[in-house]
C-alpha cells in the first residue's frame, strides 16, 4: 500500500520539511564552504607568489640558478604547494621542484590556471617596472584529509536526514494502524451497544407480556370457575324441573353448550399465558373443522359464503384447543378482508411430500402430511403485490 501526502498528518509532513530544508542546507553550505576555500587558497597562493618574485628578483636577473632553488627550497615546508618553479625572461624555467606532478617546462604568461585536484598561478618576476621573469606555484585545491572530513559530515548529514524521513513514516504509519483500531474498536463497541439495546427491548417486552400472561392467565381462571358454577345449577335447575318441562330442558341445554364453548376459551387462554400445559393428541383436521363450521358461520357472518372442502382422512398430533383457535382467527381475518362480502373456502387433504414446499421453512421430512387451507376472495390491502386470493397453509405430520 503506497502512502500519500494526504495520509499524513500536518506535523509530519512539517518534520518532513524541515528535514528536507535541512539537507538542502548542508549541500549548499558544503558547496559555499569549498568555494570560500578555494578563494582563500587562491589569495593565500598570490601573496606567497608575490613574495617568492620579489625575492627571486635578482637570482633571475644575473640568472643565478643556485641562490634561485634555494628560495624555492625555502617553500617545501608548506604541504600545501604541489610544486614552485621560477622562470627566466624567455619562460625557461631557473629553479623549481615539483612533489606528484611535473611543472611546465616552459611559461609564458601570468594567468591562474587548474587541474585534477590543484590549480596553477603565475606571477610576474618585475624590476623596475620590467618583466624579468615570472613565478609559478603550484597548490592543492584542497587538502586530503579536509575533503574526506567535508564529505563524511555531508554523508552523514544525508544518513541523519533519511533517518528522519524512515522514523517518522513508520510512526505515521504505526499512528494509522492504531487509528484503524481505534476504528474497529468502536465499531465494534457500537454494535455491541446496538445488541445490547435490542436485547433490552426484547426483556421489556418479554416483562410485559410474561405480565400480560399473567393477567390473563388469572381472569381465566377466575372466569372458569364462574362457569363451573352456572353448569353447576343449571345441572341442578335440570334435575329439579326433571321431565315436566322439556322446552326449558331444551334451553338449558343451550345454555350449557355455551358454557363448555366458554370454557374452551379460558382453556385457549390458559394455554397462551402458559398456565395451562398443551396437550398434543391425534386429531382428524377433516372432524375438527366440521365440529366448528357453526361457530365459523356465526363468526363471519351471512355476507359470506363458506365452503367447507374435507377430504383428509389421516390424523395428525396437535393441540385441539390451539388447532381450533387457528382456524377461528383465519376465519376471522378471511372475514376482516371482505368487508363487503365474498367466500370462504376451508379446505383439508392428505398430501405426500418428497421436497419441501416454496412457502415452507426450517428442516423439513420427506413423508405424508396432512394440509390445512383457508382461501378467502378479499384484497390484502397491507400487501399490494399480493394475488387477489389469500392462502393460509398449516401442515402437520400425519399418520395414515
Amino acid at each position: 500500500m503506497i502512502r500519500t501526502s494526504r495520509d499524513w498528518s500536518p506535523s509530519v509532513i512539517a518534520a518532513l520539511a524541515a528535514a528536507a530544508i535541512l539537507l538542502a542546507a548542508g549541500v549548499l553550505m558544503a558547496v559555499y564552504e569549498e568555494r570560500l576555500y578555494s578563494a582563500q587558497q587562491v589569495r593565500a597562493v598570490r601573496e606567497q607568489a608575490q613574495i617568492l618574485a620579489g625575492s627571486v628578483t635578482a637570482a633571475v636577473v644575473f640568472d643565478d640558478h643556485n641562490a634561485a632553488q634555494e628560495y624555492v627550497d625555502a617553500l617545501r615546508v608548506n604541504p600545501e604547494l604541489e610544486g614552485a618553479g621560477v622562470y627566466g625572461a624567455r619562460g625557461a624555467l631557473v629553479a623549481g621542484f615539483a612533489r606528484s606532478t611535473r611543472l611546465p617546462a616552459l611559461v609564458t604568461r601570468t594567468e591562474t590556471g587548474s587541474g585534477a585536484g590543484y590549480i596553477d598561478l603565475a606571477v610576474p618576476v618585475s624590476q623596475n617596472g620590467d618583466q624579468v621573469g615570472i613565478v609559478l606555484l603550484r597548490a592543492v585545491t584542497e587538502p586530503e584529509e579536509r575533503r574526506l572530513a567535508r564529505y563524511a559530515g555531508l554523508i552523514l548529514l544525508v544518513t541523519m536526514g533519511a533517518l528522519v524521513i524512515a522514523v517518522l513514516s513508520f510512526s505515521q504509519a504505526a499512528l494509522s494502524r492504531r487509528a484503524q483500531q481505534l476504528v474497529s474498536v468502536n465499531r465494534r463497541l457500537q454494535e455491541e451497544m446496538d445488541e445490547r439495546r435490542k436485547t433490552e427491548e426484547a426483556l421489556r417486552q418479554s416483562h410485559k407480556m410474561e405480565a400480560i400472561g399473567q393477567l390473563s392467565g388469572g381472569i381465566a381462571h377466575d372466569f372458569n370457575n364462574l362457569i363451573m358454577i352456572v353448569k353447576g345449577n343449571l345441572r341442578l335447575l335440570k334435575r329439579r324441573l326433571g321431565a315436566e318441562a322439556e322446552q326449558a330442558t331444551t334451553y338449558i341445554a343451550s345454555a350449557d353448550e355455551a358454557l363448555d364453548r366458554a370454557a374452551h376459551l379460558t382453556q385457549r387462554i390458559l394455554a397462551f399465558s402458559r398456565r395451562q400445559p398443551l396437550t398434543p393428541q391425534r386429531v382428524n383436521l377433516s372432524t375438527l373443522a366440521r365440529g366448528l363450521s357453526e361457530l365459523i358461520r356465526h363468526s363471519v357472518g351471512e355476507k359470506v359464503e363458506i365452503t367447507m372442502r374435507l377430504t383428509a382422512s389421516w390424523s395428525t398430533l396437535c393441540d385441539i384447543n390451539q388447532m381450533e383457535n387457528v382456524l377461528l382467527n383465519l376465519a376471522i381475518n378471511a372475514r376482516d378482508a371482505m368487508p363487503d362480502g365474498g367466500r370462504l373456502v376451508v379446505e383439508t387433504r392428505n398430501v405426500t411430500l418428497n421436497e419441501p414446499p416454496t412457502d415452507v421453512e426450517g428442516e423439513f421430512v420427506p413423508g405424508d402430511y396432512v394440509a390445512l387451507a383457508v382461501i378467502d376472495t378479499g384484497t390484502a390491502r397491507s400487501i399490494p403485490s399480493s394475488p387477489p386470493s389469500r392462502r393460509a397453509r398449516a401442515p402437520a405430520l400425519a399418520f395414515p
